[in-house]
């Protein structure tokens, strides 16, 4: 327990998603005696971004998502920690998955400050809002994480230290992360837009209103699933979802004409992200927060001078439909030995993803990048709002024409025909999940094992695993869950008998 009671020295400037927010100068809070005025708030709510980047900056804390049937990798060297959740094996001193541990319980540490001491700045009303709104929903999405990758955790409101603390239910962490966006969604601005750094290249780069109804969408959805099987939330996650939806012109969201420019530098800030993490490397002595180290070198081919920290299923591959969005989702060329070649000749044989490989350090021509790069990472994109929509909306009232219209909007983008219409609530939502691991394969922050977790499937997707992948060597249960949560990492167990 260690990690996340520890007070976050982190340097609280300019570590967040913007290289303008980086000329702030840099404070630390100290408790109540830093929340003193307007610009203590700004600089508290900016500085929670140089820690909830370093939870999706890398592809350690991803680690707990392997299991999905979209992604594998080698069981060799210092990938083992990577395939023993992709071979269903983890155990408590998984080296990688302790980052999203130890960055959402920090993230969480600092939001706890604000949001406790926020009230009492000399500041306006809008000025105190916009700070705690920021708080709230960065201490939401922080949780949200943390139980659906470990089920039972220490709910943490204050910043106490205390080692004896016990596991909170799932019911009671959801019940927090709903109470955090609802108050997210009234104290956040509709958009950022002549407020301050937080709207830059005409994106919301901090979380909106919007933001806030579009992660209680997914949040209610979830727990219309595994573990809760609230079903009545389905009917939230619908009505949640089509606020979005009903106003995105409002939230300055909308969908990519193509796919494909998700992935390109040149659309590093685009209006598909509900909330984003961005990086900026070139900045002088720039710090760890600001540097993406999921590309190029970390999704990329070992041939190619990569690391090859993960890579495609290929059943999964096989079964991806046609068009512009498997054409931007895999590499489609390859360079072995200076000879350009498809996936199936590479050394390991398999098919990688391109999400990640396109920034400012990677020349698409030679396929040579650096390992720091500043690649946006999209936590929520409007595309999952809709998908979101989709299903809650045929899970509660049935499958009408608005839900058809949601995920057909997806699947027009993607070069595909309309869903077939008159499908049955099942296997609406069945096709609507499918679209899910199309739209989202490799480990974005929307990741497939997240789905495959609330609809009991885990089992069900790993049974066709193709005989060139690693063998599994535990045996996921969809009635006992078993391998459905992570193991608490050892360091606080060992801190804390009560974990």
């Amino acid at each position: 327990m260690k990690k996340y009671f520890m007070i976050c020295m982190v340097c609280m400037i300019a570590s967040s998603c913007s290289k303008k927010i980086l000329d702030e100068a840099p404070k630390v809070p100290t408790g109540t005696q830093f929340y003193k005025n307007a610009s203590d708030l700004s600089l508290a709510s900016t500085g929670l971004y140089a820690l909830i980047n370093v939870a999706f900056n890398q592809m350690a804390g991803l680690t707990t998502c392997y299991g999905g049937d979209d992604v594998t990798v080698a069981r060799a060297g210092n990938k083992i920690s990577f395939s023993d959740f992709d071979t269903f094996q983890p155990n408590s001193s998984n080296d990688r998955m302790t980052n999203w541990w130890s960055s959402f319980y920090a993230t969480i540490k600092s939001c706890n400050s604000l949001i406790l001491n926020y009230a009492n700045a000399d500041a306006t009303d809008d000025e105190k809002n916009q700070a705690a709104g920021q708080a709230y929903f960065l201490r939401a999405l922080s949780y949200f994480f943390l139980t659906r990758v470990w089920g039972e955790i220490p709910l943490v409101t204050d910043n106490t230290v205390d080692y004896t603390i016990a596991k909170s239910e799932p019911a009671d962490i959801y019940a927090l992360i709903v109470s955090d966006l609802q108050n997210a969604e009234t104290m956040l601005p509709d958009s950022w837009n002549g407020i301050g750094v937080q709207f830059q290249d005409g994106v919301n780069v901090a979380p909106t209103a919007g933001s806030a109804k579009a992660l209680l969408a997914n949040v209610y959805l979830t727990m219309a699933g595994w573990p809760l099987k609230q079903t009545d939330n389905y009917a939230l996650a619908a009505e949640k979802a089509r606020e979005v939806i009903d106003n995105k012109a409002k939230y300055n969201i909308d969908l990519l004409t193509d796919f494909r420019n998700l992935w390109l530098k040149e659309y590093k800030y685009n209006n598909e992200a509900v909330f984003a993490c961005y990086y900026n490397p070139t900045v002088p002595n720039a710090a760890w927060n600001q540097w993406d180290m999921c590309g190029p070198n970390s999704t990329q081919c070992g041939d190619e001078g990569g690391w090859d920290d993960f890579f495609g299923e290929i059943n999964f591959y096989n079964n991806f439909p046609a068009g512009q969005r498997k054409e931007g989702t895999y590499q489609s060329v390859y360079f072995v030995n200076g000879t350009a070649t498809d996936w199936a000749h590479t050394t390991l044989k398999h098919p990688y993803f391109n999400k990640y490989l396109d920034d400012d350090t990677y020349n698409a021509t030679t396929h040579v990048g650096n390992w720091a790069g500043g690649h946006t990472i999209f936590v929520i994109r409007y595309a999952e709002t809709l998908l979101t929509y989709a299903e809650a909306e045929a899970m509660s009232s049935g499958a009408d024409a608005n839900a058809y219209a949601a995920i057909n909007a997806i699947r027009n983008r993607a070069g595909l025909a309309d869903l077939t219409p008159g499908l049955s609530q099942s296997a609406f939502r069945d096709s609507v999940i499918a679209e899910r691991g199309w739209e989202f394969a490799g480990l974005e922050p929307a990741a497939r094992w997240f789905d495959l977790l609330r609809t009991e499937t885990v089992a069900k997707a790993n049974a066709s695993r193709n005989a060139a992948e690693e063998p599994l060597s535990g045996a996921p249960d969809d009635n006992a869950h078993t391998f459905y949560w992570a193991p608490i990492p050892i360091n606080d167990a060992q801190l804390n008998p009560n974990l």
